[in-house]
């Protein structure tokens, strides 16, 4: 019962009572008296003034919640918030003094010494420079700064490795143009960086000179990754400026990589295609097909790269360490055609010949243009060891080699045997040394020590 009701019944039980009284009384006698009317009358009055407060007391209540239900609805409140939130959540990240730009990379000091050569050291750092313009628009490059000697004059050279913006679209594809590394195998893309690569050079199919495959390319991809019941898959595809077939020099038959203009308006199409069954597996294969005729040369020449790559990396307690097993094989076909060979008193004129009226005509030269190599890497760290020393220690051995097509000029196959130890002083710097003995199919063998300071910031 609420006060409204206590009250009209206490109002109603006086003048019951007062009605009561007055009905008990014998006849003829005064029912109430004057004083006690009084006394009732003003008690009424006053229980009717406090029912009236209560009334408007509910009325304005009422008002009140009419008043808030007209107002916003818990949904309103709730995007007023989330908005207020992110509001804050960009003053915080905008502020004075705060950015999202973050600069990154590598630095080495290498020391060869190669039997027959002159021994050298060298230097290079190369800043990365990241960029997150938003949670899904993103910048990358990567300036290189090495040193170089020239008619016996050194010099700093500059290289722009790499270049690119990305666009995240969802959670599984992401958009990118520039110039980025090649998802090509996994050497080029995600091993290169000095403190990454377990040996102070790279495998002699994926350097940047006289390599099968391309380090970087110039156009636009799409990428990303998605599951597979309980596995993994990932991709990268990629249009590009493609490379250009080498058509005279020693190198003839060979393709240039490191061509920023496209030779002939035909585009390189590439990619790579990763499975991981487990975690610690990952099996891809990539490809690129490109038409690499250079312009105003006489014949047509496609080139087709495959590669396929095999890595295992997992921390294995019966041998009590981190053990890295990679393995890339690359094939390069490209059509044969017909090369004019460079001889003395020759000239040669866009894949055909001319006659110097001294000396006559010389000879084409042709050749089965397919090269093919590879690498085997393993790679082991007692990081179960009880000795920090031995924790901190890494031993590799890698075997490289490298096909080249039998009549071609100077080509000849090559093998290497590399064994290595690295010291980590902590996760990203690392000391190697390493002893590489190399054979050449017709041509003489030979050794070389290097040794590596590197470190990544």
């Amino acid at each position: 019962m609420n006060t409204t009701h206590t009250y009209i019944a206490l109002i109603s039980l006086a003048l019951c009572s007062g009605t009561v009284l007055g009905q008990g009384q014998p006849p003829g006698e005064a029912t109430v008296s004057r004083a006690e009317h009084q006394a009732l009358k003003k008690d009424f009055e006053a229980l009717w003034a406090e029912m009236k407060a209560v009334r408007e007391a509910q009325a304005d209540a009422e008002r009140a919640l009419l008043q808030d239900a007209s107002g916003p609805t818990w949904p309103e409140l709730e995007r007023i918030r989330l908005t207020q939130d992110m509001i804050e959540q960009i003053l915080l990240e905008t502020k004075y003094g705060e950015s999202n730009f973050h600069v990154t990379g590598f630095a080495f000091t290498r020391f060869t010494n190669q039997e027959g050569e002159d021994s050298s050291f060298t230097a290079v750092v190369a800043p990365i420079i990241l960029w997150e313009l938003s949670d899904r628009l993103l910048f990358e490059a990567e300036l290189e700064f090495g040193l170089e000697t020239e008619d016996g004059e050194g010099k700093t050279e500059v290289e722009l490795e790499y270049a690119h913006a990305s666009y995240i679209l969802n959670d599984y594809v992401t958009l990118g143009a520039g110039k980025f590394l090649t998802p090509f195998g996994i050497f080029g893309e995600r091993l290169h960086p000095s403190w990454i690569n377990k040996l102070p050079d790279a495998p002699m199919a994926f350097g940047h000179h006289g390599g099968l495959v391309p380090m970087s390319s110039l156009g636009a991809y799409v990428r990303g990754g998605f599951p597979i019941a309980d596995a993994k898959a990932n991709y990268a595809f990629y249009l590009s400026n493609g490379p250009s077939l080498n058509i005279e020099g020693h190198g003839v038959g060979t393709l240039n990589f490191e061509n920023f203009d496209d030779i002939n308006n035909n585009k390189a199409f590439g990619g790579r295609i990763g499975f991981l069954p487990i975690p610690e597996v990952e099996l891809g294969y990539s490809f690129q097909f490109s038409n690499v005729t250079p312009s105003g040369f006489d014949q047509q020449a496609d080139a087709l790269l495959q590669s396929i790559d095999i890595s295992y990396v997992t921390e294995s307690d019966l041998l009590g360490g981190l053990i890295d097993v990679r393995f890339e094989l690359v094939f390069s076909d490209v059509d044969d055609v017909a090369f004019a060979a460079e001889e003395e008193g020759h000239a040669e004129e866009g894949g055909h010949m001319e006659e110097e009226e001294e000396e006559g005509l010389e000879e084409l030269l042709t050749f089965n243009n397919e090269r093919s190599g590879g690498y085997f890497q393993l790679a082991y760290r007692p990081t179960k060891s009880d000795l920090e020393f031995l924790r901190k220690m890494e031993f590799v051995g890698r075997y490289g080699w490298l096909d080249l097509p039998s009549g071609a000029p100077e080509a000849f196959d090559q093998n290497r045997w590399t064994l290595g130890v690295n010291y980590w002083l902590d996760p990203s710097t690392v000391f190697k040394l390493a002893y590489e003995h190399t054979e050449i199919d017709g041509g003489d063998d030979f050794d070389a020590i290097k040794a590596m300071f590197s470190i990544g910031f």
